[in-house]
């Protein structure tokens, strides 16, 4: 049975081979150099290999200006090209005329609708929930889409169950949104437990985006801190979710140029492994590839048995 597992990393470019500018080669994560061969930047090019794929794509989407989280996200998860459709590139959380087009084409949505099982495995705060029902925060692209999808939010709940991760990878963040009490956990565990998850269901999202914090602020240290994060995180996930078609990509550049504090005109990576890879990969050039591709994939799977 295919299965498809999305991990969205927010402000992730292919940047250049420089340790003295990008986190990525300063800190060069075994997980990137075990896939490739080398640091992940943008003279590795366009990778197809029967293991893992490497695939620079377009952010921009042939509208000038720099790219933006909510039309970008928009993008990966409707398959629409929201830059286009609006005219320019939108930075932050999607408004009124963006949730329209994550309601009507939303990727969770519509595999839900064709009888795929879905499911985000990011954690949500009781205070976060709070200030979004006090209208004082907006929900993000990927919360928008699996509420499309009439899937429900996990909680601490499910954490506690180990059926959840939360947005830091770790638990570290918590006790600073008011959460007490809550155990820390290794990148090795949250990996294992995404990837259990991501067994569990057709579609898995997580969205992860302390990287496009990072590289806004240039804190090397915490840079540091997030390279080995994500480095734990997935080596677990790509040696505990074999027989899971696992997709990595970004909505624009940013953490992998800390010689600016905006976003960046870099590709960004869509890195797969798993079965299947190198057939989705050939599929991807831009943002609005991402949504096609996996539902060809998983359709395709359903009409082969």
């Amino acid at each position: 049975m295919r299965r498809v597992l999305l991990i969205f990393i927010d402000g992730l470019g292919l940047g250049d081979n420089d340790l003295a500018a990008n986190p990525l080669v300063r800190f060069d994560p075994p997980f990137f150099r075990d896939l490739f061969g080398t640091p992940l930047v943008r003279e590795l090019g366009l990778i197809l290999g029967d293991e893992a794929c490497l695939v620079p794509t377009d952010a921009s989407m042939g509208i000038p200006g720099l790219p933006q989280s909510a039309t970008g996200q928009t993008a990966i998860f409707t398959g629409v090209n929201a830059p286009q459709h609006m005219g320019c590139h939108i930075l932050g959380f999607p408004g009124p005329a963006l949730a329209e087009i994550i309601a009507a084409h939303g990727l969770p949505g519509d595999l839900a609708a064709g009888g795929f099982s879905v499911t985000s495995a990011n954690m949500y705060t009781a205070d976060y929930m709070e200030l979004v029902a006090r209208r004082k925060r907006r929900h993000s692209v990927t919360t928008l889409a699996i509420l499309g999808a009439g899937r429900p939010l996990r909680s601490l709940a499910d954490m506690a169950a180990g059926a959840a991760v939360y947005q830091d990878i770790t638990n570290e963040m918590l006790p600073r949104f008011g959460v007490e009490g809550v155990p820390t956990v290794s990148p090795d565990e949250a990996g294992r437990r995404l990837a259990a998850l991501a067994g569990k269901h057709r579609f898995t999202m997580f969205e992860y985006f302390q990287t496009d914090r990072q590289g806004h602020k240039h804190d090397w240290e915490e840079a540091a801190k997030i390279v080995a994060n994500l480095d734990g995180f997935l080596t677990a996930v790509h040696r505990a979710a074999a027989e899971t078609l696992v997709i990595i990509t970004s909505d624009h550049g940013n953490f992998e140029d800390f010689t600016t504090k905006t976003h960046t005109l870099n590709p960004v990576p869509t890195i797969l492994f798993g079965p299947g890879c190198r057939q989705v990969a050939a599929g991807i050039r831009s943002l609005t590839d991402i949504k096609p591709a996996i539902i060809a994939y998983l359709k395709e799977g359903v009409e082969n048995g």
